[in-house]
């Protein structure tokens, strides 16, 4: 019964905010209590952190052998936390302050690492090659933000902001702990269900899997992100920690680069992708912009991120219908089609 689908995608979707919301206040205290400040905390660890969906569903995808939905998803949770989410905060917060401690080369490197994916999947294809030359680019940044002290100063002030919001011990505990495991346990079970649950989707609808993971698991891998900046609008801090965003924004050219050398080639929707890279390509530009300008992503400026996001789910979603009339109807198991789909573009 579709109902029962419908249930399960959503009570899975719930089961992960809730998880998040533990997990990431668990991590905070843990980290503060054996004194792990700094920036490797929040760009790397709480960028990770916040990626734990999306790494649950890359994992589950290739266990199920349909890297496509984890990829459409890492490609829609980069939009998601630039034409959605802080655009949502900056609405909602009135404005939020954007960092200047990042030069204007390495925000515009971090930016295009953070477009590779799209870019490397607009043919349709999605290869070994481009997976050593995301990891690559992903090293390279990493290089290139540890050499700056200055970041490092800036990030460390930014996640002691955060956790004035997210703290509400001063210690970590053993339940903390727990709570971590627990977490990550849980929301890997409802990585699982939601990829089971997209296949069925994608198979109901007759459309590629990828759409599911761009349009729906975009949004509910995005949890713990949407955690952070609904704590920020309640508590009504407009000093976000602008390292948490950036770090789970990259974290997903990190998985798609480890999600393609764990499967080898697979193709994609190309349509898709087609239009995903100009929106996100603008987005990312606007987005530089508009953070460079007066240091601040105004109520103005989300209201036009969020309107780009509109017209990106517009499109998209035309798209879906449209390849509904064409493609003839699936058969009740998905893999097999994506497997032909994949073996048809790359000529195996």
């Amino acid at each position: 019964m579709p109902v029962t689908h419908i249930l399960l995608f959503a009570l899975s979707a719930a089961l992960m905010w809730f998880m998040s919301g533990l997990l990431i206040d668990a991590t905070e205290r843990v980290a503060r209590r054996f004194n792990r400040p700094g920036f490797a905390v929040a760009f790397f660890v709480l960028g990770i952190l916040t990626s734990i969906s999306e790494i649950s569903v890359a994992i589950n995808a290739t266990a199920e052998g349909v890297p496509q939905v984890s990829a459409g998803n890492l490609i829609g949770a980069s939009l998601v936390i630039f034409l959605f989410i802080m655009p949502t905060l900056a609405v909602f917060g009135n404005g939020i302050p954007m960092t200047r401690a990042m030069t204007k080369t390495n925000i515009i490197i971090l930016l295009c690492v953070v477009l590779l994916p799209a870019l490397m999947t607009i043919d349709g294809r999605a290869n070994f090659s481009d997976g050593v030359l995301l990891l690559l680019f992903y090293l390279m940044l990493i290089f290139r933000l540890q050499k700056k002290r200055k970041i490092e100063k800036t990030a460390r002030d930014a996640l002691r902001k955060t956790e004035k919001i997210l703290l509400r011990r001063r210690h970590a505990t053993i339940s903390d702990i727990a709570k971590i495991v627990l977490g990550a346990v849980l929301i890997f079970i409802a990585g699982n269900i939601l990829v089971n649950e997209s296949i069925y989707f994608a198979n109901m609808f007759s459309i590629p899997s990828s759409f599911i993971g761009l349009l729906l698991l975009s949004i509910g891998t995005n949890i713990p992100e949407l955690v952070i900046a609904l704590r920020c609008i309640l508590g009504r801090h407009k000093d976000i920690a602008f390292g948490d965003y950036m770090g789970s924004a990259v974290a997903n050219t990190l998985i798609f680069a480890l999600l393609i050398l764990a499967n080898g080639a697979f193709a994609v929707e190309q349509s898709e992708s087609l239009l995903s890279f100009p929106i996100l390509t603008l987005g990312l530009t606007l987005f530089y912009f508009f953070s460079r300008t007066r240091g601040n992503l105004s109520r103005v400026e989300g209201l036009a991120l969020l309107s780009l996001y509109a017209f990106f789910l517009f499109l998209q979603i035309s798209n879906a219908i449209r390849l509904s009339g064409s493609e003839l109807p699936l058969e009740a198991e998905h893999a097999p089609y994506e497997q032909r789909q994949t073996a048809d573009l790359l000529g195996l």
